[in-house]
């Protein structure tokens, strides 16, 4: 477990959500502070855009990082593996099942993203 997986899984402990978690401990691949992450990650916590939030918080430090040209390509190789991980990207689907804790998404959803993040 890296560095940042590590720093995100701390924050899902604290005060954060998991979108503010991941996106929180990649603040600095998204070019953007501590505090703007915190806020722009907030509405995408608990599944309210479908998606696991640690995913969403995943694909939008993706975005930011590589870029529009890029995002579409990448945001479909982190769901594949997160999905081949976890067993599902749907919030809902994650917890009525009972696939994975929400602090084993954020772990699983950093853990991707550092090892993509260094592939690059």
């Amino acid at each position: 477990m890296g560095a940042k997986t590590l720093q995100a899984v701390d924050y899902m402990k604290g005060p954060y959500s998991c979108s503010q978690s991941v996106m929180c401990a990649f603040c600095d691949d998204a070019g953007i502070s501590h505090e703007e992450a915190k806020k722009i990650a907030a509405p995408y916590s608990g599944g309210r855009k479908i998606k696991c939030g640690a995913v969403c918080a995943a694909e939008l430090v993706l975005s930011a990082k590589f870029g529009d040209a890029q995002a579409e390509k990448l945001h479909a190789e982190f769901e594949k593996k997160f999905r081949e991980k976890v067993g599902a990207i749907n919030c809902r689907e994650i917890r009525s099942q009972n696939l994975r804790p929400c602090i084993g998404c954020v772990e699983d959803s950093a853990n991707i993203l550092e090892e993509m993040i260094s592939n690059s």
